[in-house]
């Protein structure tokens, strides 16, 4: 929450690009700094006749924006970088700018290039098609059987299974994997919503790049070197005793929803490097494919818990042997997870370094 709050202070950063003595440029910097309280703009200007890193700086925008550099209809000063998606080009009005920077203000700074009354936008890549379904169900697949979720799944079951039976156990399963689904669709959703508001996908994409790289290496190692809290995709030793504490209250079908809550913020950090890598590749489009692709995702991501439920609820296995078998194949669960995590690595290196 109190991120959210300081990205809502954020103030909307502005580079302009002026000539000395251009007329059009002073009234258009005037326009700016009277407009600049109410949308809380933060305005750089670099002068471009004297100053050639300037210049070669706005000819490359117009490369980036699909412009040629050498037209002088559509290029020269004033040229205005907004919040590193919109380009406006030429002096425009009062009215135009509130437009642009009213975009800004919902969380939809166009990218594209702006004058009076034109909008070209620019042709964007729809990284989610990168991201192909086998990638996509293998990363939620290794989500989903994280050892930490299985875990914390075992452990409500046995309770419930112990004070109430099987049907209330059938009932506290399936409320349970619901209430993870929502918490986890929502959270989601919210670091879209970040992302698509503050212009911050490209950081994101980049820090996620590196994050996927060191929690592959650190999957890989758990299958060589493994021990329990290990730092990887598994929950640390020091939150596994509120987990259980948060399992062991719950008894009835609100407790049972609460300690999902609870969880659901307990398993994020231990469970949240492929669904970040998933959801940084996403971002990068808004599209409706991206968004049923995190429904998928996380559907897949509950699928096990809803499994064990019915076959505890069924009698063809119990809660022990479940945890056993979770034991029993740690190992391999970390490196399958470290396998997925890399070529995840791989496909957001591949969009950092512009190879397709």
């Amino acid at each position: 929450m109190l991120f959210l709050l300081t990205l809502s202070s954020a103030s909307l950063n502005l580079t302009f690009y002026y000539g000395e003595g251009c007329p059009h440029c002073e009234r258009t910097s005037a326009t700016l700094l009277g407009l600049s309280g109410d949308y809380n703009l933060s305005i750089e200007s670099k002068e471009v006749y004297s100053i050639p890193q300037n210049r070669q700086e706005m000819l490359d925008l117009y490369i980036r924006f699909g412009l040629d550099p050498s037209d002088p209809l559509h290029t020269g000063v004033p040229t205005t970088f907004v919040g590193n998606r919109s380009l406006v080009v030429g002096e425009i009005s009062t009215a135009r700018w509130q437009e642009i920077f009213g975009y800004c203000l919902n969380g939809s700074c166009k990218e594209g290039v702006f004058t009076e009354d034109y909008f070209s936008p620019m042709e964007e890549k729809d990284i989610s098609s990168q991201l192909t379904l086998p990638v996509l169900v293998g990363a939620a697949i290794v989500d989903s059987i994280n050892p930490c979720t299985i875990a914390v799944m075992v452990m409500l079951l046995g309770v419930i299974l112990l004070s109430q039976g099987r049907k209330q156990t059938l009932i506290a399963g399936i409320a349970f994997s619901l209430t993870v689904f929502v918490m986890y669709l929502l959270m989601g959703l919210g670091i879209f919503r970040v992302l698509a508001s503050y212009e911050l996908q490209n950081a994101f994409f980049v820090f996620v790049t590196i994050a996927a790289l060191v929690l592959a290496i650190l999957e890989i190692r758990a299958y060589f070197s493994y021990r329990p809290g290990l730092l990887a995709v598994e929950m640390p030793i020091f939150l596994r005793p509120y987990a259980k504490k948060a399992m062991a209250g719950a008894v009835s079908l609100p407790g049972v929803i609460f300690a999902a809550v609870l969880c659901s913020l307990f398993l994020l950090p231990c469970s949240s490097g492929p669904y970040l890598m998933v959801l940084a590749m996403l971002s990068k489009s808004m599209t409706a494919q991206a968004l049923s692709y995190l429904l998928l995702y996380n559907l897949i991501f509950i699928l096990p818990m809803l499994i064990i439920t019915a076959f505890i609820y069924l009698g063809k296995t119990k809660a022990e042997d479940v945890n056993e078998l979770k034991e029993r194949y740690i190992r391999e669960i970390h490196l399958l997870s470290g396998l997925i995590l890399f070529a995840l690595f791989l496909l957001m290196l591949g969009q950092v370094m512009g190879w397709y």
